[in-house]
């Protein structure tokens, strides 16, 4: 209803089904500029992540998860990161440079910035990665200062 008021309906889309499935069905890779992942994965971040075939046994995901759909210069936003244990595991291995085969996401490609809340005990924190793959930068609009 907000959205619809502000004129913005037309630019949002409503995916409803299961996060662990839904990105290998539907939506287009490297199609989303911004994905805001807010729901308690704990454990299971590098399977979201990295697609259907990402699981503890060390297997590399086959590409159909939440971060296939992140086009360059995108973000994911993970919500309640650094103080929940099964979530900060997964964020460390990231801050860490782990493989894709730990974390879901090539090292190569994320950069990483966490905020904290401190007023909060739960659900008090945000990560944002930004995707950086395929040669991308942002463009340079003046010389001068």
């Amino acid at each position: 209803a907000v959205a619809k008021a502000l004129g913005l309906d037309s630019y949002l889309e409503f995916q409803q089904g299961d996060a662990f499935q839904i990105f290998g069905k539907g939506i287009e890779k490297e199609s989303v500029d911004i994905l805001w992942c807010d729901f308690g994965v704990g454990r299971r971040m590098k399977e979201f992540v990295g697609g259907s075939n990402s699981s503890d046994d060390g297997s590399d995901g086959d590409g159909d998860g939440a971060w296939s759909t992140v086009a360059p210069g995108g973000f994911l936003l993970c919500h309640s990161t650094l103080t929940n244990q099964g979530t900060r595991d997964w964020l460390e291995a990231i801050r860490r440079g782990e493989p894709k085969e730990v974390t879901g996401i090539p090292p190569e490609e994320v950069v990483e910035l966490s905020l904290l809340e401190p007023q909060k005990r739960y659900q008090n924190s945000i990560t944002i990665l930004q995707k950086r793959s395929h040669g991308y930068a942002e463009p340079i609009y003046s010389q001068y200062a």
